[in-house]
């Protein structure tokens, strides 16, 4: 018989397991090192804003004690890009500089994939930056999925997010993250634009298409 798994609200001692499954998870639920060596600085990357700075718009799944799946959201855009900006990505550059990691040529094959995708992540950005919007990114351990755990994880933040008055909430999907898209689409988010992107994968650059779904939540 499985164990009850709990939706529950985010608290600190839950950071360094949530840490991990984002990297175990982070390469279209796969682990994170296909496409960046330093697990780390990915999880400052992915998760250090929601964890840091907006811990109450963060919800976990826990079974016997184990973080098995959790949903960092942000429900305001605007104050999410100013702290990256400012504050996380400069801290994170220092940090990336005195490790060696820009050395690596996975990181330097990262870099120039990143240079190619600069007017599709300025023109999304710069449409969304409103404070009634937010987003999201949900991970889910690989022996808990196809369980509910995602579908639970997300009800609980759109009941929070409404709460607070948001408008909509925004998630990124990776064209070949077929089961993904399955996923949101079943949770009532719809596909509001398509971007082409690049990205290094195990030496090779892939192209493929950045999927921007979004759900309504309210109206104002």
């Amino acid at each position: 018989m499985m164990n009850k798994i709990n939706i529950r609200a985010y608290e600190p001692s839950f950071r360094s397991q949530l840490r991990q499954i984002c990297c175990d998870v982070a390469d279209r639920g796969e682990p994170i090192e296909r496409i960046f060596p330093d697990r780390d600085i990915a999880a400052d990357l992915l998760t250090k804003y929601y964890t840091d700075y907006e811990p109450r718009s963060s919800f976990v799944a826990v079974c016997d004690g184990r973080l098995v799946g959790y949903i960092n959201g942000c429900l305001d855009n605007r104050r999410y890009g100013l702290v990256m900006f400012w504050l996380l990505i400069p801290q994170l550059l220092v940090k990336a500089f005195k490790s060696g990691i820009f050395f690596k040529p996975q990181v330097l094959g990262m870099l120039k994939a990143v240079l190619e995708n600069w007017p599709r992540i300025f023109t999304w950005r710069k449409g969304s930056f409103h404070s009634h919007q937010g987003h999201l990114h949900i991970g889910v351990a690989s022996d808990f999925r196809h369980q509910d755990v995602g579908a639970s994880l997300i009800n609980a933040l759109i009941e929070y997010a409404a709460q607070k008055g948001i408008v909509e909430l925004e998630a990124t999907v990776h064209s070949a993250n077929k089961e993904a898209s399955i996923f949101f689409e079943k949770q009532g988010f719809e596909i509001r634009a398509r971007y082409p992107m690049v990205m290094v994968r195990d030496g090779q650059k892939e192209r493929y298409q950045s999927l921007l779904y979004v759900r309504t939540i309210s109206t104002i």
